[in-house]
């Protein structure tokens, strides 16, 4: 794989995102962002993603997850968020001119990823559900699970592994492994992917501790390296452990989080293992909803705010 480890003219983003934001006027509502990025009415802005590119939005849904995934003609989404942010996802979607998902990956059944999940079902096309086969005693869980039997989505639980194909992207399962898949501690029985698009990768690991981690280590060693890592736990110093963060030796990383949260997230912990190994980090909590562009070599990046 090209890196592009630590290279200065791609990783300049604050100063190259508050240049874009400038030229594009910037915007403050995360409801109406590819509006005020397009400067066109939402219905108009369907085909966003180029030929050859792919995007992934880490969709700003306070504390919680929510990652959209789109390439020409596919798309697919990681989490949902919590329950007071369905709405939200699904007009975010609808101004992408999603109306269909390849996969709805629910990480784990934790409600601050899959809150959002009985909306998007009910308002979106979803052809496959991926998540781990673990129950939660929560009425967000049945509420999910009622809907995907409602309207009749496929689930798969999958293996450590296996790999999926959706456009020119693919994405291989990392994590759990069997024995980490308990209701005792679903964080670790988290579905984690690393998606591929061209000569760029992004690891994301859902809630997966230190546990997960050292598993994932152990079996694919160097072949987790990636040019974004989306840190687990939403920053928290349970995850992105420091043979983790060894391995995947990314560039980048992203933490989706809430603005003051009362978990401290991100912990310091993480915030100075990133620091120590130069990685540029983007935070939802401060940035908003946060745009990575593949084109299969080069990412580009914006973000909501500055």
């Amino acid at each position: 794989m090209a890196r592009r480890k630590k290279n200065k003219n791609l990783k300049g983003i604050p100063a190259a995102i508050m240049l874009i934001l400038a030229l594009i006027g910037g915007f403050a509502e995360r409801g109406n962002l590819m509006e005020r990025m397009s400067g066109e009415p939402a219905q108009n802005i369907a085909d966003t993603v180029a030929t050859g590119q792919m995007k992934v939005t880490y969709l700003n849904v306070g504390q919680g997850d929510c990652t959209i995934i789109q390439t020409e003609g596919h798309n697919a989404m990681i989490d949902a968020g919590n329950n007071h942010e369905g709405k939200n996802v699904v007009d975010y979607l609808n101004q992408q001119g999603i109306d269909k998902l390849d996969y709805l990956i629910l990480t784990h059944p934790d409600a601050d990823h899959i809150g959002g999940g009985d909306d998007v079902l009910e308002k979106i096309e979803v052809e496959q559900v991926i998540m781990p086969d673990v129950a939660n005693d929560t009425m967000t869980y049945e509420e999910v699970m009622d809907d995907i039997e409602k309207e009749n989505v496929p689930v798969e639980h999958p293996k450590v592994g296996e790999e999926f194909g959706f456009g020119d992207a693919t994405f291989t399962v990392l994590c759990p492994e069997t024995d980490l898949v308990s209701s005792d501690d679903t964080n670790d029985a988290s579905v984690g992917i690393k998606l591929v698009h061209g000569e760029n990768s992004f690891v994301m690991c859902g809630d997966a501790s230190e546990k997960s981690e050292s598993a994932m280590v152990k079996r694919f060693g160097s072949a987790l390296e990636c040019d974004v890592l989306k840190c687990g736990h939403h920053g928290s110093r349970t995850s992105t452990s420091e043979a983790f963060l060894k391995a995947t030796n990314p560039t980048w990383a992203v933490i989706s989080c809430g603005v003051d949260n009362s978990y401290g997230h991100p912990h310091q912990e993480t915030l100075e293992r990133l620091n120590n190994d130069d990685v540029q980090v983007y935070r939802t909590d401060q940035l908003g909803t946060i745009i990575a562009t593949s084109d299969g070599t080069n990412i580009s990046w914006l973000s909501e705010k500055e």
